[in-house]
């Protein structure tokens, strides 16, 4: 491992280690706009030049890997000329447009102008000024100024999975652009408004509602999905204005999908009810909280005494907190009953009683990446879980392969090494033939019916054949050391019983209509 000096301080980095990782694990602050920890290396924003020892000229940090014996100065007045005059080149197009800009107070070319920046510009031409662009309802822009970081770029080709923004031109021509005609409509796309180290990309329903400084934060977990990022709230006078990610490495990194993100905006919709209501002679009528309690109050009471015990029951909405869901749960079980569910979208309860706890991968997800084949099985990976289809992406671009089994195609916008599409009636058959071919590449036996001969899985659709004969057999596809297989949130894709498939054999069809629409006659 090689030995680097950086302000004096002697530190030891893993092989391929750049200045910039060097810096920063010694706590050394190095200026800069186009780095990011989880984005490739691009250096070009040259914010970050510094002085290495017996180099020709200023280096950037970000790009420049560590050797063994390296002698690096980051405030030395060499690095302090070049970090300035980076500084000056930035701000000559810049617009001074601070006091309306929505980065204000929280812009990073704001924060480092006062420690690298002049306090008067020798530019005396005219600004350049670049035409805004319209990307869609959630991003807002002012692309004047850009400074070509190209931070949502990357993010678009290497995490989102889609390039929807690009750079054109050249020197002070340059443009960040989208597709002619395109908006960005990717499922993580409010990420970009993050990267932004400028007032460039900001959010659109957030814009010039409140500043930075106004707003009291709050730390608080995603409801909309199992993987729970951690969020901060950001409130103003009682009223939810924004949400932004929590970093955490464990579950979502830095990152937020769109539903997390712009979902408060239904917390401030005039359609939801702020005042409790009463039914009476088929009208709605508005009262106050004392009187509704009374009445709901009354109404149990009633119901107590007028009905058994065992046709009492309660739902619960799964938005709702743990405390407040015990508190159901004592109520109807003080009033005899113990029916209390929170499952209200659920059409199937066919597993109730045959699990053991709930459901989960088997490891934690920040272990993804030791995996080298993963096993996805129902699931509409995108709009289910688009933070852990972000990590899998990452990782099916380095050495996983990613095997799919589904009664739907779906882009997954990500290499897949195999891919099974067939009718939701013939998923478990499918799925215990992968488990049989796994029991004998493992030499164990396979568990109960998946050993039982049974129907080959027939394709929805000749085309999928080539899609699917990639590997020859579910053993050549699965001999891996590793195996996950993640949950289904699909109704069509319902995994019960042979047997229960074959009583619902209509409605099974039914489903396979309605969720493969191309599904030869």
């Amino acid at each position: 491992m090689p030995k680097v000096v950086i302000d004096g301080i002697e530190t030891e980095v893993r092989n391929g280690a750049t200045v910039m990782e060097a810096a920063n694990g010694l706590g050394i602050y190095i200026p800069h706009f186009c780095y990011h920890k989880q984005l490739s290396i691009a250096a070009n924003c040259r914010m970050c030049l510094v002085q290495v020892e017996k180099a020709p000229k200023p280096l950037p940090a970000c790009a420049t890997p560590v050797a063994d014996g390296m002698k690096v100065m980051t405030r030395s007045d060499y690095a302090r000329t070049a970090q300035d005059g980076v500084m000056e080149f930035l701000l000559i197009n810049h617009p001074l447009d601070c006091p309306i800009c929505d980065q204000g107070g929280e812009c990073q070319l704001q924060d480092l102008a006062v420690g690298y920046g002049k306090s008067a510009s020798r530019f005396t031409e005219e600004k350049r000024v670049v035409l805004n662009k319209n990307l869609g309802p959630l991003i807002s822009t002012d692309m004047t100024r850009c400074i070509h970081c190209t931070r949502c770029v990357r993010y678009g080709q290497e995490l989102a999975g889609v390039m929807e923004l690009g750079m054109i031109g050249r020197g002070e021509h340059a443009e960040i652009i989208s597709f002619v005609g395109k908006t960005v409509d990717s499922e993580l796309s409010g990420n970009m408004i993050d990267l932004c180290p400028v007032g460039a990309l900001t959010s659109k329903p957030f814009r010039y509602t409140a500043r930075t400084w106004e707003l009291s934060r709050r730390k608080s977990v995603s409801p909309h999905d199992s993987l729970g990022s951690n969020l901060v709230v950001q409130v103003k006078q009682n009223r939810v204005m924004r949400v932004l990610p929590l970093e955490n490495d464990e579950l979502n990194q830095c990152w937020l999908s769109d539903r997390d993100r712009f979902s408060y905006e239904g917390l401030n919709s005039e359609e939801r009810l702020t005042k409790p209501m009463i039914k009476e002679d088929g009208h709605w009528r508005e009262v106050d909280w004392q009187v509704a309690l009374e009445h709901v109050a009354r109404g149990l009471s009633e119901t107590r005494f007028k009905y058994d015990p065992n046709e009492i029951g309660a739902l619960a909405s799964p938005h709702s907190t743990l405390e407040e869901m015990a508190l159901l749960a004592k109520l109807v079980r003080a009033m005899g009953g113990d029916n209390v569910d929170h499952r209200l979208r659920q059409s199937d309860f066919s597993a109730d009683g045959k699990r053991a706890g709930a459901p989960w991968l088997g490891m934690k997800l920040a272990e993804l990446g030791q995996l080298d084949r993963v096993l996805l099985v129902g699931s509409f990976l995108r709009k289910d879980h688009p933070l852990l289809a972000s990590r899998l992406r990452q990782m099916a671009k380095l050495k996983t392969k990613l095997n799919v089994l589904h009664c739907a195609d779906d882009e997954l916008l990500m290499p897949v090494a195999n891919k099974l599409i067939t009718r939701p009636g013939d998923l478990v058959a499918a799925l215990a033939q992968v488990v049989k071919a796994v029991a004998e590449v493992k030499h164990k036996a396979a568990p109960g019916s998946a050993a039982r001969p049974g129907r080959s899985p027939r394709a929805s659709h000749r085309e999928t054949a080539p899609r699917c004969s990639s590997a020859t057999s579910p053993r050549n596809t699965l001999k891996a050391r590793s195996c996950s297989v993640l949950p289904r949130t699909s109704p069509a894709c319902s995994t019960a019983s042979s047997d229960s498939w074959a009583r619902r054999r209509t409605a099974s069809a039914a489903i396979s209509r309605a969720a493969c629409p191309w599904k030869a006659a």
